[in-house]
């Protein structure tokens, strides 16, 4: 029944999952598509407000994060020189580019200077980087992990996320696959740690990259509220409203703000679920259903209001009730008589049609 919605919201679905939020197309300097890449050091995920990138097969890691990296040190000046414990490099247009004034530097460049190693994990879009026996240790264990991982979730490590059970923000850090559940390790900016499993089926936390993509996508249209699924809104059924932004609260709840036609704002939370777009969908509608069913007027009206017409097809009775809570069907050979259970009332249908309604 929500297929005008879902259909419009499949290719941003299709984008996040396929392609990570941290990807960035919109930074082109030199010609060049610009995609940031996760940084670990030692095995320790560094969350930064500067991503290393990938640039036409060459990681490039920012200037400001360099500290972070054991056996760099930096000296500001004319010429911006960095030096290690094999050597030191003039920072140059042959080994750097600069953007939106951050500097970033080759990674190969550093390594031929130090005594670190590291490797890129493409499936997960993260650097791993080391200059130790432990450091390598710990890099492997979670290199391992993502290895064993199935299509499309190594992309998690590294994304932003807020837990159903853990109140704020968290980075996933670590990911392993067991028995059709994820086992990740998360940390917020404070350092906190925590472990937790996940069914694959029903994950337990919200993307904060899909929440940013249908804010970037949806925000100043029009969308059409379904209040079937929703009670204590004054928002009436199918009104058309003005998509505003999907967010969180501090208890990682999840609420769509909209606004309406006088410009009032209304916020309405969502039930939780990993995936936004369903979300979304119990309860607006991205094209106006009037466009998509083409019904009578007063058929509309009727529906508008969460009435009922004699003669109304199962359709359009559950657009305008919802679902039954029970259905009983008798079939012959030349009829369908249905009976449809609601809490107040019993619906009967004649081939497919609405004869009468009772209540109980």
């Amino acid at each position: 029944m929500k297929k005008g919605l879902l259909c419009l919201l499949s290719w941003i679905m299709i984008f996040v999952v396929i392609m990570p939020s941290h990807t960035t197309h919109a930074v082109n300097v030199k010609g060049s598509t610009y995609q940031s890449v996760f940084l670990f050091v030692n095995g320790t995920f560094q969350i930064t407000q500067q991503y290393t990138q990938f640039v036409n097969n060459k990681l490039y890691i920012p200037i400001k994060i360099m500290d972070r990296i054991p056996g760099i040190t930096i000296q500001y000046g004319s010429p911006l020189t960095i030096t290690g414990n094999k050597g030191s490099i003039t920072v140059n247009e042959s080994n750097s580019f600069a953007y939106a004034g951050v500097t970033y530097v080759m990674y190969k460049s550093l390594l031929a200077i130090t005594d670190l190693d590291g490797k890129y994990a493409s499936s997960a879009q993260s650097l791993f980087i080391w200059s130790d026996d432990e450091g390598k240790r710990a890099s492997s264990e979670i290199l391992t992990n993502i290895s064993q991982l199935p299509a499309k979730y190594g992309y998690f490590i590294g994304q932003k996320i807020y837990p159903f059970y853990y109140p704020g923000a968290y980075w996933i850090t670590n990911i392993r696959y067991a028995s059709s559940s994820l086992y990740l390790t998360i940390q917020n900016k404070s350092g906190d740690t925590y472990e937790f499993n996940s069914p694959v089926s029903d994950l337990d936390f919200l993307l904060d990259s899909e929440l940013t993509s249908f804010n970037q996508n949806w925000h100043g249209k029009f969308v059409w509220f379904d209040n079937r699924a929703y009670n204590g809104s004054d928002l009436n059924h199918l009104e058309k409203l003005t998509f505003i932004a999907v967010r969180v609260n501090d208890q990682n709840d999840a609420f769509v703000t909209l606004q309406k036609s006088n410009g009032k704002q209304v916020q309405i939370k969502l039930n939780r679920q990993y995936d936004t777009g369903m979300m979304l969908s119990d309860i607006l509608w991205a094209k106006n259903p009037r466009t998509v069913y083409n019904w009578s007027n007063s058929v509309w009206t009727a529906i508008s209001k969460n009435k009922l017409l004699s003669n109304m097809t199962r359709e359009q009775v559950t657009l305008s009730w919802g679902e039954p809570s029970d259905k009983n069907t008798y079939q012959s050979s030349s009829l369908t008589y249905e009976q449809w259970i609601y809490s107040g009332a019993y619906l009967y249908f004649w081939n497919g049609r609405l004869s009468s309604a009772q209540s109980h």
